[in-house]
């Protein structure tokens, strides 16, 4: 992971450089990269390039994917019955292993 990060650091280093003997402004260079367009302006123009199959076989797949969660969802989440499944006997709850009473 160092070497990673230290090939990024040059990498950016040395552009700076060549930036600044090119003569360009690197501020406004940055700047440049910075300033993408927003999705609103993005997604129509990538939706069209996406051939109307394609489209169609995600738009299923998202959609069978979203109704599986939910309904794994929906079987894990317990149920609102106020009806207790308790099946335990008093007797149960106070075994005799546990000694002998004390008066």
């Amino acid at each position: 992971m160092l070497f990673v990060l230290r090939v990024v650091l040059v990498v950016g280093a040395l552009s700076y450089l060549a930036l600044l003997r090119q003569g360009a402004d690197p501020e406004a260079e940055a700047r440049k990269l910075t300033a993408l367009p927003s999705a609103k302006v993005v997604a129509p123009a990538v939706n069209a390039l996406v051939p109307a199959e394609t489209r169609e076989r995600v738009a299923k797949d998202v959609l069978a994917k979203g109704l599986i969660a939910e309904l794994s969802r929906r079987a894990s989440a317990p149920e609102e019955s106020p009806v207790s499944r308790d099946t335990l006997n008093e007797t149960d709850r106070s075994p005799a292993w546990r000694g002998v009473e004390r008066p």
